[in-house]
């Protein structure tokens, strides 16, 4: 199920969780790391101040942030972020594997919510780590739809000059992860409009990687059955960039 940018929705589902982790730590004798009470606090007061700043017009989103924390709202999604990261840690520590990655699936929302006020995304990896594991447990076109579209507010909010430099000093690569993953969820959605443009981004920014995702595709349209205008979109790619590349 794909979450609701909204926060509310983040808070009611931080402290479902929140509630299971603070259970599991109770009954550890030497659990390490700081308590989840703490993180857990820290991430809704968080979410309080995010909250009363949304009050009034959504141009003086900033300003309020500003007056309020003295920080521009990037700093609030980066430190929103860090204690999701140390929530997820806590909770597979615990042995709480599904709770760790339903913790950092939050940090989807939290982000595009912020984005939405003026905010910049300076660092993506969970950002995007948290949007790919989201994308494994959708299956509906309108849900691959949706998750495209935010997707979309991730690279913008990432930008394309910030992507180049992270490519460029990211052993990761997350801008090339976001890329194929977009494309993934483009395919997965059936929508041709939206395979075209995931798919001129990855020909345009990871040419090197091109040729291989296109004939994996093609391999993905046999084995799964795709429809035919959504195979078409797909040979045409594979045509250019695999049987036209060995031909040059």
């Amino acid at each position: 199920m794909l979450p609701p940018i909204d926060i509310s929705s983040i808070a009611d589902r931080l402290n479902e969780i929140g509630d299971d982790l603070e259970q599991a730590y109770d009954e550890v004798a030497d659990a390490d790391g700081p308590e989840p009470r703490v993180l857990l606090d820290g991430m809704q007061r968080l979410l309080d101040i995010m909250r009363a700043a949304d009050a009034g017009l959504p141009a003086k989103f900033p300003e309020r942030i500003q007056e309020a924390t003295g920080s521009d709202p990037e700093v609030l999604l980066d430190h929103g972020l860090r204690l999701l990261a140390q929530l997820s840690d806590l909770a597979t520590q615990l042995d709480l594997p599904r709770h760790a990655e339903q913790m950092e699936q939050l940090g989807l929302p939290l982000c595009c919510w912020l984005l939405r006020r003026g905010a910049e995304l300076k660092h993506p990896e969970p950002v995007v780590n948290a949007a790919a594991h989201i994308a494994n447990g959708l299956h509906t076109t309108d849900e691959l739809v949706e998750l495209f579209g935010l997707l979309n507010e991730v690279m913008s909010g990432i930008g394309i000059e910030r992507a180049l430099e992270l490519e460029s000093n990211h052993p990761e690569r997350p801008w090339r992860v976001l890329l194929l993953n977009r494309a993934i969820v483009a395919t997965r959605s059936r929508q041709p409009v939206l395979m075209e443009e995931a798919f001129q981004s990855v020909v345009e920014h990871l040419r090197e990687d091109a040729p291989d995702f296109f004939r994996e595709g093609m391999g993905q349209m046999e084995a799964l059955d795709y429809p035919v205008q959504v195979r078409e979109v797909m040979q045409r790619y594979f045509d250019v960039w695999c049987v036209g590349q060995k031909l040059h």
